[in-house]
């Protein structure tokens, strides 16, 4: 990203109009090196009556001291355009400030910083009629509903109705407040060196300061600190760069690199590179986000391609392409990324999940958030493989025949899996128990030297195959299923996608279209559950064993990640419910556990590695 800086009328303006002892230098500014992935970025915006030009007479210099009173490293800019009237200008101030916090990232990352509002220089000074882009969510946002006590993220509600009385969805309003706080776009318009007002269209703000000659001149009035704020460099970021043209008037009592470096070595190197892979720009916009990634050069199935991100400093980072054509790096499959989520889980860990496009962020979203593949029937889901073949206790390989429909795992009230084809049970035990217990009514492959024999059930050989794609012209392989250690992955995940030089997850506010016969929220909440629960569990019969315990802690995770608006009481709840669903509840009064239902996987019975496949033949 290069940046023309002014031209010889403005140059020759400047040596007219400033000090003598402020320099003058028109050349190229090279941004680029400052790194891709965004820095916490402000911009001033006005939400009362203009400020007075009395009142802004110190702003610009009160910013810079604030800054280097922090000891931050950070970036100012002023765009000015001429008005109809010469003596009118638009201004547009924004600040990009490096290091801690980092700007914040997907949905739990912008509930932390509700919570905890980030520090910013053009939040803390001036007078009250102007704020930062980056605060404005704080008038449509909260994190202080009741349940947050039932999960460690903190929720992210809102407290704008907007122009909704039915309080479905977050306003227009409150979203676009809380786009702006991950600083993306205003970074990006910073490097681009435009006004970029388009989404404070929908904000009662202004996003630029009308001035007036003597007013700008009262502005500009003021000059940054050169001392004690050092521009950290790291391995993907450094300070830009001028590469000078023209020297109109030397700064006194200093040197041009002392101010503003020319020329880097590395200048060459950084940039945004469009052809660069997901993992190599992953690895990247991990080290500008002071993540201390460790990249995993031998990853084997399940792994995650890096381990540190911005949630949690020894977290795994998986890189997912369901449609990767390309790579065999990325993770393409449901299987493959639940084993993933599997282990973050059993590690106690938070998870990344980079994904190329919005509709695989959005792919990716639907595999942790329903972990089974489809529903067979009230009490039978059917579940992910990943391409690992099932082997047999004598070392062959578990095949079904192409003539009978392809085969599909399946688990049955929670607690029992099996095999089927079509609607023939193939073999089915105990989720408790491995897969290599099972007695199986189907042959299986078995490779004796150059030689591939299928073997009938009963143990006698039925033919001989040249190879294992011989084989499969007549045979299914049979796939390993993967069992979630959880009914769903709603918590402790963040999802994004790759748009330019940034990762983004987009807030979702769910609602749902059924006639409403209770008050709106009520309603919305009454569908929520009713949803939920019929996605999560399985009906039984009141008083057997595997009742759903941690009801309550599961729908609240699950909620914050699919709807924006509180739940005023969670009490409310227990008469929400379903009416054929029993529930306990508990000295509160909130639903604690449902009597008849269970989850549709016992994760607890889960065990001999069924959750985490082993790889049994390298070829499949």
């Amino acid at each position: 990203m290069e940046r023309a800086v002014g031209g010889d009328v403005f140059a020759q303006a400047l040596e007219e109009t400033l000090p003598g002892w402020v320099g003058v230098e028109q050349g190229t500014l090279v941004l680029d090196l400052i790194g891709s992935a965004a820095m916490p970025t402000s911009r001033l915006v006005v939400t009362d009556d203009p400020p007075s030009s009395s009142a802004l007479e110190s702003f610009l210099q009160d910013v810079f001291a604030n800054i280097h009173d922090r000891g931050v490293p950070a970036m100012s800019q002023l765009l000015l355009q001429p008005q109809s009237s010469s003596s009118q200008f638009s201004a547009t101030i924004r600040v990009a400030e490096l290091g801690a916090p980092n700007r914040p990232v997907g949905r739990h990352g912008l509930a932390a910083s509700i919570q905890e509002p980030p520090a910013c220089s053009l939040a803390r000074v001036g007078p009250s009629s102007i704020t930062s882009s980056r605060r404005l969510a704080d008038h449509y946002w909260t994190t202080g509903v009741d349940g947050s006590d039932q999960t460690e993220t903190p929720g992210l509600t809102t407290t704008d109705d907007g122009e909704h009385d039915t309080r479905l969805q977050a306003s227009q309003t409150a979203l676009e407040a809380l786009r702006l706080r991950d600083s993306t776009h205003e970074y990006a318009a910073l490097l681009d060196g435009q006004p970029a007002c388009g989404p404070y269209e929908a904000l009662p703000v202004e996003p630029t300061l009308e001035l007036s000659a003597d007013t700008l001149t009262g502005l500009l009035d003021g000059v940054p600190s050169y001392d004690g704020s050092h521009w950290p460099a790291g391995l993907t970021q450094f300070p830009p760069r001028l590469i000078r043209e023209t020297v109109h008037r030397e700064a006194a009592g200093t040197t041009h690199d002392d101010v503003l470096a020319g020329p880097h070595p590395a200048m060459t190197q950084l940039g945004i590179q469009p052809d660069v892979s997901l993992t190599e720009f992953t690895s990247g916009w991990l080290k500008e986000h002071n993540s201390h990634a460790d990249q995993l050069e031998e990853r084997s199935l399940g792994a995650p391609h890096f381990r540190g991100n911005p949630f949690d400093e020894d977290g795994p980072v998986v890189v997912v392409d369901p449609n990767d054509e390309t790579s065999t790096t990325a993770v393409e499959t449901a299987g493959e990324l639940i084993m993933v989520a599997n282990a973050a889980v059993r590690a106690d860990s938070y998870l990344l999940v980079v994904t190329p496009t919005e509709e695989a962020a959005q792919w990716a979203r639907r595999v942790l958030a329903v972990p089974y593949a489809a529903r067979r029937g009230p009490h039978t889901v059917e579940l992910y493989t990943v391409p690992d073949v099932v082997g047999t206790d004598s070392g062959g390989l578990l095949i079904t025949e192409r003539g009978s429909g392809e085969p599909y795992w399946s688990v049955s009230g929670g607690t029992q899996q099996a095999l089927s084809a079509g609607d023939r049970c193939l073999g089915s035990g105990p989720v408790s128990e491995p897969l290599s217990s099972y007695s199986y009514d189907t042959p299986q492959l078995l490779q004796r030297g150059d030689s591939h024999i299928v073997l009938h059930q009963e143990g006698y050989p039925l033919e001989t195959v040249s190879s294992l794609a011989a084989c499969r012209d007549d045979y299914w392989l049979v796939r390993r299923p993967v069992l979630p250690v959880q009914p769903l992955f709603c918590a402790g995940v963040t999802v994004t996608y790759r748009r330019d030089s940034d990762l983004i997850e987009p807030i979702r506010s769910q609602s749902w279209d059924d006639e409403q016969a209770l008050s709106p929220l009520e309603h919305h909440l009454k569908c929520a559950l009713k949803r939920f629960i019929e996605t999560y569990t399985v009906p039984i019969s009141r008083g057997a064993d595997g009742e759903a315990s941690a009801f309550l802690e599961a729908f609240v995770q699950w909620y914050a990640s699919v709807s924006t608006q509180p739940i005023p009481f969670l009490g409310m709840l227990t008469r929400l419910l379903p009416s054929e669903v029993a529930v306990r509840t508990d000295a509160r009064g909130r639903p604690a556990v449902l009597e008849n239902r269970r989850w549709w996987l016992q994760t607890e019975a889960i065990a001999h590695g069924c959750a985490s496949p082993q790889s049994t033949d390298s070829n499949s």
